[in-house]
């Protein structure tokens, strides 16, 4: 394999046994803007693509209905494509707020890169589960699990943080706000009924 096959495939193994590693390495590539936002559009795309997949496990009619509503491509796409961006800039000001030194760019790239891998173990969690269901529930939580590894450093080493634990409170928190405002924002489009 060469090219970017071989490239993707070297930095997602580097990411997986150290990601701050792995994350200074594609920081360090200084991607244009534009491949930038590529990637993010070829990952919300894989993304929605991989909901829809998992949907077809599922016992017909027990569809949770946010799951449905985010594998339909009109609406998973901008929907997934909006909270990476969200995500991205809530990096950036929240880390830039305690100190950090990652900007908007470098964080949504980092998001892109950590949703790409996170996607790739999905499928490969929807293939064990087809094999073998339950090793695919406790695929899932170890993908969960180091979900949660990776992206706490990948933060980290955006901004320059050592303390990983305050990283992850500060991510935990991010989140629920993000989450909230999301949540206010497809509300009020009218996306997202709150009953």
């Amino acid at each position: 394999m060469t090219g970017l096959p071989a490239l993707v495939t070297d930095l997602g193994r580097e990411t997986l046994r150290a990601p701050r590693a792995g994350v200074r390495r594609l920081l360090e590539m200084d991607l244009p803007m534009e491949a930038r936002w590529l990637g993010l559009l070829l990952v919300t795309v894989l993304s929605v693509f991989v909901t829809g997949l998992s949907l077809l496990l599922l016992p017909p009619g027990s569809e949770p209905g946010i799951l449905a509503l985010l594998a339909d491509p009109f609406v998973g796409v901008p929907s997934q494509a909006l909270s990476l961006v969200v995500g991205a800039a809530a990096i950036a000001g929240i880390g830039r707020f305690f100190g950090g030194r990652g900007g908007f760019a470098d964080a949504l790239l980092v998001i892109i890169w950590v949703e790409f891998l996170m996607t790739l173990a999905q499928m490969a969690e929807l293939a064990v589960m087809l094999a073998v269901p339950p090793v695919g529930a406790l695929l899932a939580l170890a993908v969960l699990a180091w979900f949660l590894w990776v992206i706490v450093n990948a933060i980290a080493e955006l901004h320059g943080f050592r303390n990983l634990v305050l990283v992850f409170l500060g991510l935990a928190g991010g989140f629920v706000v993000v989450v909230v405002a999301l949540a206010l924002l497809l509300s009020g489009l009218g996306i997202l009924t709150v009953t």
